[in-house]
């Protein structure tokens, strides 16, 4: 499932929800999702802050500050 179809998938569920007038469904609900742990994304970030790493990822490009890929494929080829 791509994010895209993730996202529709959580409106319908939250649309479910909010028409849902039965408390025991709600409990189950609040159940289920308590018990599922931390629900958030570790990796999201704000439009500025991928703006950020993106333009510091650019300026140290623009220093030399990189990695030949073939300086890589050689690093990865000597792992193995």
């Amino acid at each position: 499932m791509n994010t895209l179809e993730l996202e529709a998938y959580k409106a319908e569920l939250a649309r479910e929800v909010l028409n849902t007038n039965d408390p025991d469904v709600l409990d189950t609900i609040k159940d289920i999702m308590r018990k599922s742990g931390n629900n958030e994304n570790p990796c999201r970030m704000s439009i500025k802050e991928a703006q950020k790493q993106l333009q510091d990822s650019e300026r140290r490009f623009e220093k030399g500050e990189y990695i030949r890929e073939e300086d890589m494929e050689d690093f990865y080829n000597a792992l193995q």
